[in-house]
């Protein structure tokens, strides 16, 4: 990661994954999957944590912006906006990325 200001949402599709748990009528997360094994990558952070992983094990799915159905996997793609300095001070979204919309906007990416 870069010591900078990112003010433009730039979505990386890596092939982060979340694996969930239903609870009843809610959805826990068990595991985040970084395909750089948290040692390289545009998710690592110079705490040598991989940003993902971080936010989602900090905040849950409440960075989640978009729609899937429920399974116990799903890949996700991730955007991190603002100073990477301070995780605490940045936003971290991430969405499935077979979410009608987001699929359709790679699509068109492509």
């Amino acid at each position: 990661m870069t010591d900078a200001v990112t003010t433009e949402a730039v979505w990386h599709n890596d092939g982060h994954r979340v694996s969930l748990r239903l609870d009843g009528s809610g959805v826990g997360v068990n595991l985040i999957f970084c395909p750089g094994g948290r040692k390289t990558g545009l998710c690592q952070h110079r705490t040598g944590r991989c940003v993902v992983d971080w936010f989602v094990s900090t905040y849950g799915l409440e960075c989640n912006v978009g729609q899937a159905a429920a399974r116990p996997e799903l890949e996700i793609a991730w955007t991190l906006l603002g100073d990477d300095l301070e995780l605490e001070s940045c936003q971290l979204w991430f969405l499935p990325v077979d979410d009608p919309a987001f699929a359709s906007w790679v699509a068109v990416q492509s």
